[in-house]
């Protein structure tokens, strides 16, 4: 968002992504910023991830810069165990929920 309302792309992106970061020239940034009559962003996703530090490229490494690695994250491919019984507990709920507006409208 902060390309189309400050003309420029945030700190944490700059810093994170670097040089592969296109610039934009400052007349670019004046025409982008608030060229917009209207903006809807409706997005879904769900991604579980676990923390990973920051590794720098070097002649010893294997990191490689990349969109898959510039959130410092492993994805996840299963929910963790804890979430699971979160999810048993809420539909859990919902059946008692739904059996109880019953129980009314009988």
């Amino acid at each position: 968002m902060d390309p189309l309302t400050k003309g420029k792309y945030p700190e944490s992106m700059r810093s994170l992504v670097g040089k592969r970061l296109p610039e934009f020239t400052e007349k670019e940034s004046e025409l982008l910023a608030g060229s917009f009559d209207f903006l809807g962003l409706n997005y879904y996703t769900t991604n579980y991830v676990a923390d990973v530090p920051k590794v720098e490229p070097s002649a010893t490494s294997q990191a490689q810069p990349s969109y898959i690695t510039d959130p410092n994250v492993n994805y996840l491919s299963e929910e963790t165990f804890l979430y699971q019984l979160f999810k048993l507990f809420m539909l859990n709920l919902l059946i008692h929920h739904i059996l109880f507006l019953f129980s009314l409208s009988s």
